[in-house]
């Protein structure tokens, strides 16, 4: 049989919740699918449980039991050394899935062939069912509104990444400098950007993941592997600012819009001020021919001293503001804020590798 994607997913004792993973999957996902499960040196009984693990007519079953913790970046990689599919997830152990969750994203990979990674939509992006509704019932509406839809973002998300297997043939697998986890997986979203693919949600796809469940056997060295991890991304890729971009009127944000898609694709989050904005974010995006962008924002403000307010009111500090108006410089400027009288890529690309310019 033809195994559309190989799923791989790591286990490191917490037999309960990788057995909770498998009964998941296998009851919500229904193209043929290999999963591929390395165990990290588990010593609680989980070995004895995936070696009871039996292949299906949908599912083949492929164990690896490491001697020694390998780490998330170090198992993930020698899953993909295994894997040949044409589709590749890797998946955290504590996931939910909910059904026909895999269909939709090949769908999507489908419908918009320059798409090269995808996250499932989640909890983990925010969707979240209302009280009194189930996940799978969450799920179901979420695809009867967003069946095919794809939705950019500055990075994926490693809890639930799906990747097309030419993106691996063309980049490789996860950067080992992140060993042994965080922030692996935003490096390869910006080297999937870098080799010209487009990365985001299938929306239309739900997968609920319980947070953090995984890192609960580790929490004195999380918080220290974390700062060591963010320290090498930055040195790489630079910076991720959080930009607020200051136009006029309607026409000026299109006007400015490609460039700000730019920024966020550069793993950059951008706010539009936009002066009496009276149009919907989808009908934005949508007039401008362009996929919607979770790294970009729209923001309406009726004059200056309600725009300032906005601006200073932001509890994470903007690292760049860009406008015309010298009014506005001359105000911020007393703030200590960095403000560009109009799209520098040069100013803004030492402002994002040193923190300054000029």
């Amino acid at each position: 049989m033809r195994y559309l994607c190989d799923i791989i997913v790591l286990t490191w004792n917490q037999k309960e919740i990788i057995k909770s993973f498998v009964e998941s999957l296998l009851r919500t996902t229904y193209l043929p699918s290999q999963l591929i499960i390395i165990d990290n040196a588990s010593i609680d009984g989980t070995r004895e449980y995936l070696e009871s693990l039996r292949s299906t007519d949908q599912f083949k079953v492929k164990i690896i039991l490491n001697n020694e913790n390998r780490g998330f970046v170090g198992g993930m990689n020698q899953g993909l050394t295994v894997s040949s599919a044409p589709y590749v997830c890797l998946a955290n152990n504590d996931l939910i899935f909910t059904k026909g969750w895999l269909s939709e994203i090949i769908s999507v990979f489908e419908k918009h062939p320059k798409v090269g990674v995808l996250n499932p939509n989640s909890n983990n992006l925010g969707a979240n069912p209302p009280k009194g509704v189930s996940l799978e019932e969450f799920a179901q509406q979420l695809k009867a509104r967003y069946t095919g839809v794809f939705v950019e973002m500055p990075f994926c998300i490693g809890f639930c990444m799906v990747i097309k297997r030419e993106v691996i043939e063309k980049i490789g697998g996860l950067s080992e400098e992140f060993h042994p986890m965080f922030f692996e997986d935003t490096d390869y979203s910006m080297k999937a950007k870098s080799a010209g693919y487009l990365i985001g949600v299938a929306k239309g796809s739900y997968v609920w993941h319980q947070e953090h469940a995984s890192f609960k056997q580790w929490p004195k060295e999380k918080e220290e592997v974390f700062a060591k991890s963010r320290e090498k991304f930055t040195k790489k890729w630079g910076k991720i600012l959080r930009v607020a971009w200051i136009v006029e009127d309607f026409k000026e944000l299109l006007d400015n819009l490609d460039r700000g898609i730019n920024l966020a694709r550069e793993g950059n989050f951008v706010r539009f001020f936009v002066k009496n904005l009276h149009k919907e974010r989808e009908a934005i995006f949508k007039e401008s021919n362009h996929f919607e962008h979770s790294g970009i924002e729209f923001i309406k403000f009726n004059n200056l001293f309600d725009l300032v307010f906005k601006i200073l009111k932001k509890k994470k500090r903007y690292n760049l503001i860009i406008s015309k108006s010298r009014s506005l410089h001359w105000l911020l400027d007393k703030f200590k804020y960095p403000v560009l009288t109009d799209f520098d890529e040069e100013k803004i690309r030492e402002i994002k590798h040193f923190g300054c310019y000029g």
